[in-house]
């Protein structure tokens, strides 16, 4: 892991010395960005307004089969349109089990050889 220039972290916090923290590694800086891009909605980001995976609004959809194909194509060309060059994807995997969705990202930071699975998870009581 390689140190990189100095980013604020997400989600932003403030570190022991008072000031804005930062991503210490790059894959902790790719990984920062990846959330942030799966966690935004299209439309939030007032001067990209295409920006997002749009998987907050799987919190209001019915969980099945084609909310998950859904939300696989969304996320896929997501990542593909706003992290081609930080990240070369594998794969998007979106599973749902009764009311629980489960997305697993695997990708390689771009430069490096290790393999890095992100996973973002939602069930309902």
């Amino acid at each position: 892991m390689s140190s990189v220039p100095r980013s604020l972290a997400f989600p932003f916090s403030i570190g022991a010395d008072g000031r804005s923290a930062g991503a210490i590694t790059l894959d902790d800086q790719v990984l920062q960005e990846l959330q942030q891009l799966v966690l935004t909605d299209p439309g939030e980001r007032l001067f990209l307004p295409t920006f997002g995976g749009g998987v907050n609004r799987l919190l209001f959809e019915a969980i099945n089969t084609n909310t998950a194909a859904v939300a696989q194509s969304t996320l896929t060309n997501a990542i593909q349109t706003w992290l081609s060059g930080r990240v070369n994807l594998q794969n998007v995997n979106v599973s749902t089990s009764g009311s629980a969705i489960s997305i697993i990202i695997t990708y390689q930071v771009a430069g490096t050889t290790s393999t890095v699975q992100a996973v973002f998870q939602r069930s309902s009581p």
